[in-house]
């Protein structure tokens, strides 16, 4: 079918500017499938890597697919909530929430390599600490840069770690700095906005591979894994539909656009039910994020 143009300047412009919060994500009708993504980078980059996948995913469910993004994470989760997005790209913890606010179902997951968990990248700038230890040490010494406050890779693990594994909390640093995306916490380290910093790993590598980390930015330590980044949707969403969507999904594979894969950062997709987020599920309850807003000020 012929796609429609949805670049988001000129969508968010044809919904009065509101970024998924305040507004229609896309049509109502069933024709459509409003498809929303968590700024895990810039929002306009997260636009951009999705675009393909939405035109892929129009070609197998018969239905225009309209992919828009949030101003963060927290929007997402109210979006569902408001039934403005039928399918949705969330992080770990922020599925977790949606699980809770919205009933929300998830789909498929992303694998790399035979395994479906990620990790977080602690890193630092090259005339920095050298290594974790040096900075458990003296954290009260350097500024610490997180992502998004309920990104799971770029705040609520690596503050689980640092505190299981090295006894720091982030209060015990000089400051701590929530800069929204992954990408953005290696930029505030590369330009020595901060001095340690924690973002999604697999993130990371591709940023280095494309060249757009350089020398000024070294890793010290990378997280054990965790389950995160599902395709989900909401409970609107039709039983034969979301056959459909998880069935496309998993038909992503080295014949059938490669390329697609290559920007969410994964191999393939396989099906995954709500039991595989068990262990977040618990991280997140552990941290009081259920408690309260789901801004998540304090993860």
């Amino acid at each position: 079918m012929t796609r429609r143009s949805t670049s988001r300047r000129s969508y968010l412009a044809a919904v009065g500017g509101a970024a998924l919060t305040g507004g229609c994500l896309g049509g109502t009708g069933t024709s459509t499938v409003r498809m929303g993504v968590v700024p895990d980078v810039d929002p306009d980059t997260a636009v951009q890597q999705n675009t393909g996948l939405a035109e892929y995913l129009e070609s197998h469910l018969d239905a225009t697919v309209d992919v828009d993004t949030s101003a963060d994470y927290a929007g997402m989760v109210r979006a569902m909530a408001a039934e403005q997005v039928d399918l949705a790209y969330f992080g770990g913890v922020s599925y977790i929430l949606a699980r809770h606010r919205a009933d929300a179902e998830p789909v498929v997951v992303g694998s790399e390599g035979g395994s479906t968990e990620w990790h977080s990248a602690f890193v630092a700038h090259a005339d920095g600490p050298s290594s974790m230890e040096d900075v458990v040490a003296a954290p009260g010494d350097y500024d610490l840069v997180f992502g998004d406050p309920i990104s799971t890779s770029g705040t609520v693990m690596p503050t689980y770690y640092l505190r299981t594994e090295f006894d720091t909390r982030p209060d015990d640093f000089a400051s701590t700095t929530h800069v929204g995306a992954h990408d953005a916490t290696a930029g505030a380290i590369a330009n020595a906005s901060g001095d340690v910093g924690a973002l999604n790993a697999r993130i990371y590598d591709a940023l280095v591979e494309s060249g757009d980390v350089g020398d000024d930015v070294v890793e010290l330590w990378r997280t054990p894994g965790f389950p995160d980044y599902p395709w989900a949707v909401a409970p609107t969403v039709d039983s034969d539909r979301v056959g459909r969507i998880r069935e496309a999904f998993m038909k992503l594979d080295d014949r059938d656009r490669t390329g697609i894969l290559d920007t969410q950062n994964v191999d393939e997709y396989v099906p995954v039910s709500h039991d595989d987020f068990t262990s977040l599920n618990e991280g997140v309850e552990m941290a009081g994020l259920l408690d309260g807003d789901e801004s998540g000020a304090n993860p």
